[in-house]
């Protein structure tokens, strides 16, 4: 009996129409949907808040202690390709003395592979010599694998995958400076060997001394580029980040600067932004953050003093800035949700991050075991430390939780978030959450006019409480949503001493999602 009440229940749902258009309502289909900002959020009440959340240390990734490579090392992308972690870097020294700061060697790219995301090794690949000479007397056992001009300041591959894109070319890069007048491409077909694609720069206006980055973005159908810029052109103004569109890879847009709304200004150095590989509608950013402020006297005490006092007279901007990690999103590529609290600290002075140059994030995420074989897979993301130290130089890696970016945050008191109309397709909820022994998070779903759905009211709601990434949500009368599909309703989320970072609508035949690295 009640089986078949709940049924005559879903019918009349199904036929029943929404008062509100479909085209007011967000359709969000069977997307994952993340709390990163308040696009979906209609209000949020009692203690509710949208809340910020930091990696955590783990081990040293990657030392840069070879010969070609040194102090000023870096601007590392980091991939998965099949079974195989990719991570291309910048090798790169300077000599820190009394005099002024200058280069004491050349820049080259260099490549180093992992199996597992977190243990790396640095092949001899055999392609160039170190030191470069006329005579090539060097040796070939070292790991560099582009050696050219410009470029190897901010050599960027990615992975092109656009169906269109031919084998040859799977592999692309953007790569340049000021020195060469923009940002030259490159290709290859297998990620070691590469040779250039463009006969000259692609992109013209900017600055390009930075981490300049490019994708295929699939949901827009077009390449994407995202480069230095400055705010008023010609390194005036706000350090800053532009972007340009391409649908060929070949002719390129006239970029144009990000805008950061509700965000005062601030400077920004690397951009790293991709889609989410989660939720690729949502793009991520996690661009350095460059802090000018006076030296004053307690800055003088902050370690690592030594270097800072050598740096100060070599360079004083270098010995006086500051660099941090900052997390950003957009949904459109252009205007960015950026959280003016930093993504990643310099940390307990004692470790001498207080520096300009420590702290800048890699390009790319990517899953790893954790550390409890029983856990589920963690995203890794490396930060570089000691900047300007040539023994100490090196990369760090850091992990988060699955979409652990950003959490819709409650106290014990509680808190509460309504969402805008949606429309979804699916025949369950999912939630990635996590809670208190004593907390708990339960799930209302409204009609478009905000009143609550029969057998679907808060108190219909089971409690739920746990930690989990693909938490089943459920009601008295089951967990099946299918008679909701496809009409506008709204999502009250109930919370107290709890933590949800997304959601998802899904079909319960589903099978367990396997891990993306």
């Amino acid at each position: 009996m009640k089986t078949m009440i709940v049924r005559l229940m879903w019918v009349v749902l199904a036929l029943s129409p929404g008062s509100v258009l479909a085209d007011t309502a967000v359709d969000i289909g069977s997307r994952r949907e993340l709390f990163v900002d308040r696009a979906l959020a209609e209000r949020l009440t009692g203690g509710a808040e949208l809340r910020l959340h930091a990696p955590t240390k783990r081990e040293v990734a990657i030392r840069y202690d070879q010969p070609w490579e040194g102090n000023a090392s870096g601007y590392a992308t980091v991939f998965a390709d099949g079974d195989v972690f990719r991570m291309y870097y910048r090798g790169h020294r300077y000599l820190v003395d009394d005099k002024p700061l200058r280069q004491a060697q050349s820049e080259v790219v260099c490549y180093a592979e992992s199996r597992d995301g977190i243990h790396w090794n640095k092949p001899s690949l055999d392609l160039f010599d170190w030191p470069p000479t006329r005579d090539n007397s060097g040796t070939k056992e070292n790991n560099i694998i582009w050696r050219g001009g410009p470029e190897t300041h901010n050599f960027a591959p990615f992975i092109d995958t656009n169906p269109d894109c031919p084998p040859e070319e799977r592999y692309k890069a953007i790569g340049g400076t000021v020195t060469s007048k923009g940002l030259l491409t490159f290709k290859s077909a297998d990620g070691i060997h590469w040779s250039a694609l463009s006969d000259g720069p692609v992109v013209t206006k900017g600055a390009f001394d930075s981490h300049n980055t490019c994708f295929w973005d699939a949901t827009r159908g077009q390449y994407v580029m995202y480069m230095r810029y400055f705010s008023q052109g010609a390194f005036q103004g706000l350090r800053s980040i532009g972007v340009s569109y391409s649908e060929d890879f070949s002719r390129w847009s006239e970029p144009v600067g990000l805008t950061y709304p509700g965000s005062p200004p601030q400077q920004m150095y690397t951009n790293q932004i991709a889609p989410y590989y989660r939720a690729p509608h949502i793009l991520m950013g996690f661009p350095t953050r460059y802090v000018a402020r006076p030296l004053n006297d307690h800055g003088r005490t902050l370690d690592p003093v030594p270097l800072r006092e050598r740096l100060t007279k070599a360079s004083r901007r270098v010995g006086t800035d500051l660099t941090d990690g900052v997390f950003m999103t957009s949904r459109d590529g252009r205007a960015f949700d950026r959280w003016d609290e930093a993504f990643l600290r310099p940390g307990p002075q004692a470790e001498g991050h207080w520096i300009y140059g420590d702290n800048y994030q890699s390009y790319g995420l990517w899953e790893t075991v954790a550390a409890n074989p029983a856990a589920p897979h963690e995203i890794s993301m490396h930060f570089t430390e000691h900047a300007w130290l040539d023994e100490d130089h090196q990369a760090r890696r850091y992990t988060i939780r699955q979409d652990g970016f950003v959490s819709l945050h409650a106290p014990l008191a509680g808190g509460e978030l309504v969402t805008r109309p949606l429309i979804f397709s699916g025949r369950r909820l999912s939630m990635n959450y996590a809670t208190s022994a004593a907390g708990s998070v339960r799930i209302e779903i409204q009609d478009d006019a905000g009143d609550p759905i029969a057998g679907f009211a808060l108190d219909d709601c089971l409690e739920h409480y746990g930690d989990r990434l693909d938490q089943t949500v459920a009601w008295k009368v089951g967990a099946d949503l299918s008679a909701l599909a496809g009409r506008a309703v709204r999502l009250r989320f109930v919370l107290r001493d709890a933590d949800v970072y997304s959601f998802q609508f899904i079909d319960p035949d589903d099978a367990p999602r396997p891990a993306t690295r």
